[in-house]
């Protein structure tokens, strides 16, 4: 027993003698620590935290050990602190980016403590830190809403209390309009990714996690590997599937998790950072059922890439801990059958249906963000065109010109939601075959994260079923379509979707009384001459095409 207390006694004599020593360390031998490797870093790091020291504290000895600039300011006492923040909104519980980012960070350098960091959401500890701040500068009501009169006492000037806290101006508070620097490819927690929200088991690919990949170089970057390990209380069962999306687009496959860790690799490169650009990378996965109660968040361990990393980069780069719920999600079911059916000679034609489906909701309305189709045909991607996303007969989104060089299509719905309540929808894709000789046309929602149906209420994906299957996704496609032989050149008429169809008064002049689309196939085709007959019908007192006078035809 005694000798067990002794070593204890040992280990915090060490400790204290080791902060001592750090402390003088960061501020007169930076240069000299940057020479630690990130592993050696992240255990001094650790072992500060694990004996309680302030983030000020831990944020200055990081800095001293990669060999970066270190916050020397006054001791005790009030400090006058300089910020490059611009805040133009207000922020409270909740609110995320940049402007949150900028908040802590000026903060834990005025002394104030946020034990998770600047993580750009902001939580209780942000609000527990504004509150101090605002006791401390004599800002009223000092309740942690950082309002229009905190903003205004914060842009004359951020005073602080530090009761011995090492204050002082710091580095990485740059305003937007900052160049980017470096020697290598920076990696980071995005200021959107989540912390602390709250997700629900059976749902599909709820965001674990976000990262940012900054390029000041003047060459793009591939990056090539990925690799995360699951953290908080949780089993690798709980993520079913993960997959890394940039916004709505999915970018990888599904990974599975073993042993904690899983990874995405891809030797011409998962995505590319352009020189002097940025990208954004969101980890999303299916939760699994049963899970309620667990917390599951992810850190990034690794990254292979075509260029070096920047020397700033540490490794485990870790998000926040989300806590999983047993809500009632809403249900989105795909029918079984998707249109249209086969078609062994569809000639080129213009606002064609190539893809439709029933979808029906319950539980709650959800708000439809994404849908992505794959066509598995053999047609050339240039032959599909003005491709248009409808939901019970009105268009949404914008049109696409056509299919992508993955052959893919992908409706980006995310900047206005569709919302669709608790009942059946049909929703469909219309576009413009104009050619594809003997080849097929296919497409399909191959998986059930090619489109994202988030519960209204909830706010969360939901995981899409299959009516055959009840349980489960299965991919719905369409029909296959075999484009019919086309000769050099062709051209085929099609009533137009938005020809007229109502009744016309007697004495009405400037009538349109049709409208029709010409499509031509292989080389372009002049038309010469347009017969236009007139289809009547009269009480026989007189000739009913007499009736007709003055008719154009307008193109």
């Amino acid at each position: 027993m005694t000798t067990v207390t002794n070593n204890v006694i040992a280990k915090i004599a060490a400790v204290a003698t080791g902060l001592a020593m750090v402390a003088s360390f960061a501020v007169v031998a930076p240069a000299h620590a940057a020479s630690l490797t990130s592993a050696q870093v992240q255990s001094i790091l650790s072992l500060l935290s694990s004996f309680g020291a302030d983030s000020a504290t831990i944020s200055n000895v990081q800095s001293a050990l990669t060999g970066t600039s270190v916050n020397t300011g006054s001791t005790g006492g009030t400090t006058t602190t300089t910020s490059s923040c611009n805040f133009t909104a207000s922020l409270t519980i909740g609110a995320k980016g940049a402007d949150v980012t900028c908040l802590q960070n000026a903060l834990i350098a005025a002394g104030y403590t946020i034990p998770a960091g600047a993580t750009g959401y902001f939580g209780s500890q942000t609000q527990s830190a504004v509150a101090a701040w605002q006791s401390a500068n004599s800002v009223s009501p000092a309740v942690g809403y950082f309002g229009p009169i905190s903003r205004a006492h914060w842009n004359l000037g951020v005073t602080s209390s530090t009761n011995g806290n090492t204050s002082g101006n710091t580095n990485g508070n740059t305003g937007g309009n900052t160049a980017m620097t470096g020697n290598g490819l920076k990696v980071a927690l995005s200021a959107t990714s989540p912390s602390g929200t709250v997700i629900v088991q059976k749902q599909g690919i709820a965001d674990l996690g976000e990262f940012t990949f900054s390029n000041p170089t003047s060459a793009s970057i591939n990056v090539t590997s990925l690799t995360f390990n699951r953290t908080g209380v949780s089993n690798d069962t709980t993520l079913t599937n993960v997959y890394l999306y940039n916004g709505v687009n999915r970018i990888t496959d599904s990974a599975g998790v073993s042993n904690s860790s899983f990874s995405f690799s891809n030797a011409s490169g998962i995505f590319t950072v352009s020189a002097g650009g940025t990208y954004t990378v969101a980890v999303r996965s299916d939760i699994a059922d049963s899970t309620s109660g667990q917390q599951v968040g992810i850190s990034l361990t690794a990254v292979g890439s075509t260029g070096t990393l920047d020397s700033s980069v540490s490794f485990p780069i870790s998000g926040g801990l989300q806590t999983v719920s047993a809500a009632d999600l809403a249900s989105v079911v795909f029918d079984g059958t998707t249109l249209p059916s086969a078609n062994g000679s569809l000639s080129p034609t213009a606002d064609y249906t190539v893809w439709q489906n029933t979808v029906s909701v319950s539980t709650n309305p959800v708000k439809l963000s994404m849908i992505k189709l794959t066509n598995l045909g053999s047609i050339d991607a240039s032959d599909v065109q003005n491709l248009r996303f409808y939901v019970d007969g009105t268009q949404v989104g914008t049109a696409v010109s056509q299919l992508s060089a993955d052959r893919t299509v992908t409706f980006d719905l995310s900047s206005n939601p569709v919302l669709l309540s608790t009942s059946s929808h049909i929703i469909k894709v219309m576009a413009n075959v104009v050619g594809g000789s003997s080849r097929t046309l296919e497409l399909s929602l191959q998986r059930s994260s090619d489109a994202m149906f988030v519960d209204s209420q909830l706010n969360q994906p939901v995981t899409l079923n299959t009516s055959n299957t009840t349980t489960s996704f299965s991919a719905a496609s369409s029909g296959v379509q075999t484009i019919a032989s086309v000769g050099a050149n062709g051209v085929s008429v099609t009533k137009a979707a938005a020809s007229p169809i109502n009744d016309i008064a007697v004495g009405t002049t400037g009538v349109k009384l049709a409208s029709f689309n010409f499509l031509a196939s292989g080389e372009a085709v002049k038309i010469n001459d347009l017969y236009v007959f007139a289809s009547t019908t009269s009480d026989g007192s007189t000739n009913a095409a007499y009736n007709l006078s003055n008719g154009k035809v307008v193109v």
